[in-house]
């Protein structure tokens, strides 16, 4: 199933996690896309469709493994020009780099896992996006057997850790919005009263101005200077505010990369506080929307039958996998949703609705011939305001329909 729209990604891994899921969510954002795998709700792999060999070298560098980031320029170039359609860079120069002994086997758990984490917080906090869900596709077949089984990283501690993360980045400057920015001096700097907020002083800008020209990364400047890159951002903010220091965008294809996501409370910091309006009467809907989604026609033949076409308007979906843009589209007041469907069934795709926002206070009624207390269970773990069992009366259907429109 795809779908685009104000996507919760966040809300919607923590449900994943909770449901203990394994397959691989496929996130798209314009030019990138990036997939997260899961088993049994733990973080296996991220990947993300930008990838470099100096982003990897940078990974190797971050952790240390000098012989592996030294030899990385060994790899063959007939390896990477002749790769199939399901091999990627990474995948390709971890192998090699496994292969050639430059990593043994723990350094590759823990470079797979630093590329995890990074790739998890490039698209984890996005807002729009277009999300695709894959069964049982939990882990990529290029990693090793062995690697596998150890691989396994909490969703909610990752997720606590990338929005401690957004915390600290609201003490940058609003110019930085990517690590891979490349920050150099303006001209004439010298003349300039050095920021009170700053903590650099001359002599050591002046060495500075060796390193930043304009060709360094503040990713890279972080390798340099032996500092994590969110610690190397807040040191050079007050400098970039007070326009001693530039910044270039950064390099094709790095630039379609998302910028760095900020904590939501930026936006309001930074805007003027809008007027209080006083609330407007509210305009009585006459008709309501309902959505009913189900794979036989039949059963929406007799929903539609079932429900006053004065009182209502009905939107019959046979297609599970379309029916998340028509009900974004029609904004309906109510969802009859059937649970046994094929591609994806009732339980995901009322987990996916609650997940993106836009259906938060809309009520969703599983519909299914399964009346047992598991599958009830599973109903309201997966958002699911009531449950309607097969075969229904048209008083039945009525009587459900008032309850949560009510």
């Amino acid at each position: 199933m795809t779908t685009t729209t104000k996507l919760n990604t966040h809300e919607l891994l923590s449900q994943l996690e909770n449901l203990k899921s394994s397959g691989c969510l496929e996130l798209y954002q314009e030019s990138v896309s990036w997939k997260i795998y899961l088993q049994q709700g733990n973080l296996k792999y991220v990947y993300c469709s930008v990838q470099l060999l100096d982003q990897l070298k940078y990974y190797l560098h971050y952790l240390q493994f000098k012989e592996a980031a030294v030899n990385l320029k060994r790899l063959p170039t007939s390896l990477t020009q002749n790769k199939s359609t399901t091999q990627t860079l990474y995948s390709i120069a971890i192998s090699w780099l496994l292969k050639e002994r430059y990593l043994d086997q723990s350094q590759g758990l823990e470079l797979i896992q630093q590329i995890t984490q990074d790739h998890f917080m490039s698209c984890v906090f996005l807002d729009r996006i277009s999300a695709e869900w894959h069964d049982g596709h939990s882990v990529p077949l290029w990693i090793p057997p062995q690697t596998k089984d150890l691989l396994s990283l909490s969703i909610s501690a990752c997720l606590k850790i990338g929005k401690t993360r957004l915390k600290q980045w609201q003490n940058c400057s609003q110019e930085l919005i990517s690590v891979y920015q490349r920050p150099y001096f303006a001209p004439n700097w010298e003349s300039k009263s050095l920021p009170i907020s700053g903590s650099l002083n001359q002599k050591v800008l002046v060495e500075l101005t060796q390193i930043l020209t304009g060709r360094t990364s503040i990713r890279q400047l972080s390798i340099l200077l032996n500092k994590d890159e969110l610690q190397v951002s807040q040191i050079l903010s007050p400098y970039i505010d007070n326009k001693i220091i530039y910044l270039h965008h950064a390099q094709s294809p790095l630039n379609i990369l998302p910028a760095i996501c900020r904590s939501p409370q930026i936006a309001s910091q930074s805007s003027p506080i809008a007027p209080i309006i006083a609330p407007q009467p509210e305009v009585k809907i006459k008709t309501w929307k309902i959505v009913c989604i189900d794979d036989s026609p039949t059963i929406l033949n007799e929903m539609q039958r079932f429900l006053d076409s004065k009182k209502f308007k009905i939107t019959a979906i046979d297609d599970p996998v379309q029916a998340v843009s028509q009900i974004f589209s029609i904004n309906p007041d109510l969802i009859l949703l059937d649970i046994t469907m094929p591609r994806i069934n009732g339980y995901k795709l009322c987990g996916l609705l609650r997940s993106s926002g836009k259906c938060d206070h809309t009520p969703i009624v599983m519909v299914t011939g399964n009346t047992g207390l598991i599958d009830k269970a599973r109903a309201k773990i997966a958002g699911a305001s009531d449950y309607l069992a097969k075969p229904f009366t048209k008083n039945g259907l009525n009587e459900i329909v008032i309850k949560h429109l009510n």
